[in-house]
């Protein structure tokens, strides 16, 4: 094919830049959407007389739907929008792609993943009154101690019931890695020299051997059929902490334990969850320029604009062969929107009232 004749020569050069941003801005397989992605979702049915394969998926979209709630939002937040319906869920969905599926012991198995329209959700959220989270993976040293009163002994690692059950089921909708503070005979000698004034005790000597600055500590203190449990989590220069209690637990079968497990994971997520909320109901504009003869770096823009957890829209409002200008809706604060693009190595120059993409 042959296309230097195609347009004169003295303007063969815009004409050409502005091809090419037409096809970077519109081109679809060029566009990525903005959608939350559920991967993975498993359903496996009897294949029978009464086999239909619509309720199949119906059914993974009702479990992925389940899946993005308890991984965005808080548990007191999931309980108002638990009896959502299945044409509700369905305006959510922006699309969903059937991985595999084959046919085993007259069973139906299915593998898909589900991707729900971003917008779209966050839009069903405020109406709900509802703040999502950012989607945030956080790795914690997590150090579990089991104080039994009634034997007047300290039970760490294997020995303790909590640590040796914590991490046994995975949670794929989970913000928090909880990395467990690892057998230690230093570590053991430390704290049952300080069990009697536990709480107090400062984990600073054992923190610092791990490359992790973010810590929870559950201290589980066992009297008679009472457990008491004080945890602190350390994120973002602050510590918050938390008391609760559990009565009528004779023993520490694992039934029990992991009960209590179960709802102290909650209880941090929703923490962490809390620290990281999208307030919706911020709707901050920004103009934003960028040079029209950088291609790439429009491409790396959209891309990482369509990442961006508190970017609920963006859209051209102006471009040119020298510039193209973005107005973006930005759900917090511009010096948030300055450190997000900082991170990914966007400098802006902010001098002027548009602000411009160095």
């Amino acid at each position: 094919m042959y296309f230097k004749n195609l347009f004169p020569r003295k303007l063969s050069y815009p004409v050409l830049v502005l091809f090419i941003l037409l096809f970077v801005i519109f081109y679809p397989s060029l566009s990525i959407s903005k959608i939350f992605k559920i991967q993975d979702i498993q359903i496996e049915e009897p294949f029978n007389l009464d086999f239909d394969k619509e309720k199949v998926i119906n059914k993974a979209f009702v479990i992925a739907f389940d899946e993005l709630v308890s991984s965005l939002i808080t548990s007191k937040d999931q309980n108002k929008i638990k009896n959502t319906s299945l044409q509700d869920i369905k305006y959510l969905i922006d699309s969903f792609t059937i991985n595999n599926e084959q046919f085993q012991n007259k069973n139906y198995l299915v593998n898909l993943d589900v991707n729900f329209n971003k917008p779209n959700i966050l839009n069903f959220f405020e109406k709900k009154n509802i703040f999502p989270s950012i989607f945030k993976k956080k790795n914690f040293l997590t150090i579990l101690i089991l104080i039994d009163n009634d034997e007047n002994k300290v039970l760490l690692f294997e020995k303790n019931p909590f640590y040796r059950n914590w991490n046994q089921s995975e949670d794929q909708s989970s913000q928090i890695n909880f990395v467990l503070h690892e057998d230690d005979l230093f570590d053991l000698k430390m704290i049952n020299e300080n069990k009697d004034d536990i709480e107090n005790f400062k984990f600073d000597e054992i923190i610092k051997k791990y490359d992790l600055k973010d810590y929870i500590v559950s201290i589980y203190f066992k009297n008679k059929n009472k457990i008491n449990v004080l945890s602190k989590i350390f994120f973002n220069n602050q510590m918050k902490i938390f008391n609760l209690s559990y009565n009528e637990i004779s023993n520490l079968e694992d039934q029990k334990v992991n009960l209590i497990i179960r709802e102290n994971k909650i209880l941090f997520e929703d923490v962490w969850k809390k620290a990281n909320q999208i307030n919706t109901s911020i709707k901050l504009p920004i103009n934003l320029i960028i040079n029209s003869k950088e291609t790439n770096k429009i491409l790396e823009l959209e891309k990482y604009l369509n990442e961006i957890d508190l970017v609920s829209n963006f859209f051209v409002t102006n471009f040119n062969n020298q510039e193209t200008t973005y107005k973006i809706i930005f759900n917090g604060r511009p010096d948030q929107f300055l450190a997000l693009m900082e991170e990914n190595q966007f400098y802006l120059n902010i001098d002027e009232k548009i602000w411009k993409v160095k």
